[in-house]
């Protein structure tokens, strides 16, 4: 992305929202109104939309006025088609420049950056209000000893099952083989739904809770039970209708890739499978434990998304009313060597699942670009490892743990905000506004080590748990779907080495919480959840060097502006806000009263090595 120092060019900004957009979800046949606005100060003299109508080139003149500090171009246009990709070409008097999700260049523009609607999208309206929690459910909450795992009930991959105390350290899997159970259930999630009300959550995603012989559940024995040990169906039921009481949502975790060797498929049902020559099984990334499904079988199909008693229908019906999936290893699913039928199924899966239900919301775990899957037509949005996890905790010091999985010595530099902003960019610069809205952020989940176990924030032996609140606020005031990861809230237990250490119990004597970590996760999730301009306002970064970051979320009344330096050092700065909005008058969140001043558009600002400021500013 093209970055200037001018501070006219710094004003151009244009996006989905309701600001700059009419209609947010149009459908084929209306017309809908696009704006852009700069500084009225600007060289700028004409303005052209440029867009794509049925394949050819369509360029339009949009009409300027002056309104406060800003002029503001705009025009209509009919949405013919499903996907409308359209730039603003700007001209002064002697330069040309183009403007796109990318930024504004004087470069001839192709279209992979281009600002994108969406016709006829089946958006979940209510995941804007959402604030997600994911439980591992064995580790969350014993509810019922009774359906409690027994020492040796069972053997599985050569292990037997153990009985492990509440509390214990879970080892590691060449230890227990990922049969170490410690009796977390569904009767204990929705025993502790007055927990999670009271932190404010109002979403919760499990992981897979399906009949399957580990803790971990992702080898799935029978897609049509929930497991005993969990509960059974009957929990599942009782849950759904508890949580729906208390106006929460529920999404579950599953695995359309690959099942468990012990299923029963595997034995009378080998054609769901992929068989190699030798009649052995074609397994996930090699593991012998999880076969990989073959989606050339028509009859898998069927079972799995296609007919009404299907498996994802299933739950999305009476008497469960899931109100969203999400996908294990997404990006893996219908993909074997010569056959890549991805796209193909994944439309296929969305059509099917919103056609039971239209407000289900679709995710899937996608570590990598998956940008090609975020165009309306298969996901509403992916596990956003790539477009926020990762940037985020590179950005608050740790070298990217996924490509450490395979480089162990990786160096790389992190505390830069240039480079965090180019991150993100990337990512959300290639996704329609509307998808930009249902990016599931995330800071950890049970397949990282958390973010507070990273000895890359240990300092003479204490957590920088100024990064982990810079985290927190991140988390909470970006454009996406926030999901916490449990016990993140209380700085649980847990290491930085295999997947058991992010799998610790929940702790639930309160006198071990973080008080300031558990306080101030309450604060933003409460002000998520008060202040619309976080839910589907505009986004913008405002400053991003080398140590210094700031971002806004704005529209045309309030403004969110977070500011956080991973200087070594003090430092005093002016932030230009002409790109914002005309402001009124400035309120702390967090941080110190004195932080900063607002002159003439301007804000003054006087930041400490490693701090944070959230401000809340009036705009007229």
């Amino acid at each position: 992305m093209e970055q200037y120092n001018g501070s006219w060019q710094d004003t151009v900004f244009s996006d989905g929202s309701k600001l700059f957009l009419s209609k947010s979800n149009p459908k084929v046949g209306d017309e809908v109104e696009i704006k852009i606005r700069l500084s009225k100060d600007s060289p700028i003299n004409r303005v052209f939309l440029r867009y794509l109508r049925n394949g050819e080139r369509t360029i339009v003149p949009m009409n300027g006025k002056t309104r406060g500090i800003y002029d503001i171009y705009k025009t209509s246009i009919e949405i013919n088609q499903r996907e409308i990709r359209y730039h603003f070409i700007l001209l002064t008097d002697s330069r040309t420049y183009f403007y796109n999700q990318g930024g504004l260049t004087e470069c001839i523009l192709n279209e992979d950056y281009d600002f994108k609607i969406i016709s006829d999208f089946s958006n979940p309206e209510w995941t804007k209000d959402a604030v997600f929690y994911q439980i591992f459910v064995d580790r969350f909450c014993n509810g019922c000893e009774e359906n409690d795992v027994k020492d040796n009930e069972y053997e599985e991959y050569g292990y037997h099952a153990r009985k492990i105390p509440w509390g214990e350290k879970p080892g590691s899997y060449d230890e227990f083989g990922n049969l170490n159970f410690y009796g977390g259930d569904l009767e204990g999630v929705e025993q502790k739904i007055p927990y999670l009300k009271d932190l404010g959550i109002n979403a919760l995603y499990l992981n897979p809770i399906f009949q399957s012989p580990s803790n971990h559940k992702y080898d799935c024995e029978d897609y049509f039970n929930v497991d005993k040990h969990f509960g059974g169906n009957e929990a599942l039921v009782s849950l759904s209708n508890k949580l729906h009481e208390n106006n929460m949502k529920i999404m579950l975790d599953i695995s359309i890739n690959h099942t468990g060797i012990t299923n029963k498929w595997v034995k009378d049902k080998r054609q769901y499978y992929y068989n190699k020559e030798d009649g052995s099984l074609e397994c996930w990334v090699g593991v012998k434990t999880l076969p990989v499904l073959n989606y050339n079988c028509k009859e898998l199909q069927d079972v799995i998304y296609r007919n009404e008693d299907c498996v994802l229908k299933h739950y999305l019906k009476k008497p469960y009313n899931l109100d969203g999936w999400r996908f294990d290893v997404g990006h893996t699913v219908a993909k074997m060597d010569a056959t890549q039928m991805d796209k193909e199924l994944w439309q296929d899966v969305r059509k099917s699942i919103k056609d039971t239900n239209d407000d289900a919301y679709i995710i899937a775990e996608h570590w990598t670009d998956c940008s090609e899957y975020l165009q309306g037509n298969m996901w509403d949005g992916t596990m956003n490892y790539i477009g926020f996890m990762r940037p985020v905790r590179r950005y608050l010091g740790e070298p990217d743990k996924y490509i450490r999985w395979v480089i162990e010595d990786l160096k790389m530099k992190t505390g830069s905000a240039d480079i965090f902003m180019r991150e993100i960019m990337a990512h959300y610069g290639r996704l329609p506004f509307q998808m930009q809205k249902l990016q599931f952020n995330l800071l950890g989940s049970h397949d990282i080590p958390r973010f507070h176990h990273s000895k890359y924030l240990m300092h003479d032996g204490k957590l920088n748990k100024d990064n982990i609140k810079a985290s927190i606020i991140m988390l909470l005031t970006f454009i996406g779907v926030p999901c916490i990861y449990y016990g993140d809230e209380i700085l649980i237990d847990g290491e930085d080495g295999n997947d058991q250490g992010c799998r610790y119990c929940m702790d639930w004597d309160s006198s071990h919480y973080d008080k300031e970590i558990h306080d101030l996760y309450k604060k933003m999730i409460s002000l998520r959840k008060s202040e619309e301009v976080l839910k589907s306002g505009s986004f913008k970064f405002i400053k991003a060097d080398e140590r210094i970051l700031s971002y806004a979320r704005f529209d045309d009344k309030t403004a969110i502006i977070y500011i956080n330096s991973q200087d070594d050092e003090y430092k005093k700065l002016t932030l230009s806000l002409d790109s914002i909005g005309q402001t009124e008058k400035v309120q702390t969140i967090l941080g110190r009263e004195d932080c900063c001043i607002l002159d003439n558009n301007n804000l003054h600002v006087y930041i400490n090595s490693n701090e944070n400021i959230l401000l809340k500013i009036a705009l007229k």
